[in-house]
């Protein structure tokens, strides 16, 4: 973009980020916009972006306490259903958005309402073909790393034929989704119970 069609830049939106390192190159256009809408599910997290973003006239800040982003723009669609009718492509977006953020509803940040808003996504007509395909729950860098060391230090015993491994790990804070590492363990290991 030059500059000039930068500073036609008025609005500009975040999503799942409210800090500068999770927005990478985009950092760069936050002096040019007029206003910024920030919406995000992590509030545990202070935004960095609100207090040293420049010129900036207006900023959103639209943060609660859900799974998934997503979750809160179908909370919106559904709120003005009588107005807006989403696309079977779009819908089936929405469900992977929650999918995603919430490792298909079972993270301990997911809510009821994840839950309720891809029901709703589903009734919309979400293909689940699509979801089953690309909803494959992957582990973050955290996860892997914990991974890695629960399968390098598990302690494994054979008790009535049964193999059972335990692992104590540490953590330099909370790490989400530790039921999909354990499960992931669990299954590269030749335990039985883990």
């Amino acid at each position: 973009f030059s500059t000039e069609d930068l500073s036609k830049l008025h609005r500009l939106g975040l999503v799942d980020a409210q800090r500068r390192e999770r927005i990478g190159p985009a950092e760069s256009l936050l002096q040019y916009a007029d206003r910024i809408t920030i919406v995000d599910h992590h509030v545990e997290s202070d935004s960095d972006i609100i207090t040293n973003a420049g010129d900036v006239q207006q900023t959103d800040y639209i943060v609660e306490p859900v799974g998934a982003v997503s979750t809160m723009i179908v909370e919106r669609l559904q709120a003005q259903q009588h107005k807006i009718q989403i696309t079977e492509a779009e819908a089936t977006l929405l469900a992977l958005g929650i999918h995603a953020d919430t490792g298909s509803l079972c993270f301990d940040s997911t809510t009821p309402r994840d839950a309720i808003a891809l029901a709703w996504v589903m009734q919309q007509g979400a293909s689940q073909v699509a979801i089953a395909e690309h909803a494959q729950p992957s582990l973050s860098p955290d996860q892997h790393g914990v991974l890695t060391q629960a399968l390098i230090n598990a302690n494994s015993t054979v008790i009535h034929g049964v193999t059972v491994s335990t692992v104590l790990l540490s953590a330099d804070g909370f790490i989400n989704g530790l039921a999909a590492v354990t499960q992931d363990a669990l299954e590269l290991s030749s335990s039985d119970v883990f």
